[in-house]
């Protein structure tokens, strides 16, 4: 009689036990699900490899809908196919463009270059256009046209360079580097807003508003200097590392990026140690499309764009 008592009560707590659990499950449930829904709103997630999660703000890291989706385990990235259909596209409405404004390609057949080993010769560029140099005591002109295309989602290059931007991720694909577009195209209402986040960051820690500003335009270009803002510019990442920071240079995307880039016409646009003539931090996670030739020679002297541009007399040096 005993025996049959414990057994009852034994038997009484287990399923007590049971539904205390099932309880717990479905409250944690319901608050995972609201808290995910929360952070969605503001911040992007990444699932890693290991089913870890990281949220970024998507006011640092624009335009991840599409990098999210390929490094979601529970998604598919673009296949091949889908990459040589929107590249070939690309490159059709480019070379329309092109015909569209033939008028408005430089001549270069005036320019010696004399290199650091003191070789001479004359520069031949297919993408004049491309060498544009913008920055911040050179803002866009007014005057400047051009085209987007549409790679993916939200991502917008313009349609001269989407085809070189494809090639480039479908390449590194096949060589086991995962690269992904975490900030292609913006508008100059996106740009202002990126920027007057990253003074408040500054007036917030205390710094005034001058020194925000100027401590600001160290890693964001102010509106209307941004290489962003004509779909020049994409910021890279790659997968196993997320971050928009120095880590990236060494890791296999970086390395990938910095050696290949210029094969398709991509610079790294701000190299480190030249922090006094661009203006903006090391930025290995950001390229800007300057046409083969010039990404090659670029590369090759070890230079920057502002430094090339004032090389071959697009700009005057004493600007």
């Amino acid at each position: 009689m005993r025996q049959r008592r414990k057994e009852k009560k034994h038997f009484t707590r287990k399923i007590i036990a049971i539904v205390f659990t099932v309880l717990v499950f479905a409250m944690t449930a319901s608050f995972s699900s609201t808290a995910t829904a929360t952070v969605m709103d503001s911040d992007v997630i990444f699932v890693n490899e290991d089913g870890s999660r990281v949220a970024v703000d998507k006011s640092e890291l624009l335009n991840t809908e599409e990098a999210l989706k390929d490094m979601s385990k529970e998604n598919v990235s673009l296949e091949d196919a889908e990459l040589d259909k929107i590249a070939e596209t690309s490159k059709k409405a480019a070379e329309d463009f092109k015909r569209r404004n033939s008028s408005g390609s430089s001549d270069t057949s005036d320019i010696t270059i004399v290199d650091k080993d003191g070789k001479s010769y004359t520069p031949t560029f297919d993408d004049d256009w491309a060498l544009m140099l913008i920055n911040k005591d050179h803002p866009i002109p007014d005057d400047y046209t051009f085209e987007l295309a549409t790679i993916t989602g939200s991502v917008k290059v313009d349609v001269r360079a989407a085809s070189s931007l494809v090639e480039m991720i479908k390449q590194a694909r096949s060589e086991g580097i995962g690269l992904y577009v975490a900030s292609p195209y913006r508008d100059l209402e996106r740009q202002t807003y990126v920027f007057n986040r990253k003074v408040k960051s500054y007036t917030d820690q205390g710094y005034s508003e001058e020194e925000a500003y100027d401590l600001a335009a160290e890693t964001v270009a102010p509106p209307g200097t941004s290489e962003h803002q004509v779909g020049m510019a994409v910021d890279l990442i790659a997968s196993g590392y997320k971050e928009l920071d120095e880590g990236f240079a060494n890791t296999d995307g970086g390395r990938w990026l910095a050696k290949n880039g210029p094969d398709y016409g991509w610079l790294l646009r701000y190299p480190k140690g030249k922090e006094d003539i661009t203006g903006i931090e090391f930025e290995p996670w950001h390229y800007r499309y300057v046409g083969v030739d010039a990404a090659k020679e670029i590369t090759r002297l070890g230079i920057t764009l502002e430094e090339y541009d004032e090389m071959i007399g697009l700009v005057d040096s004493d600007e």
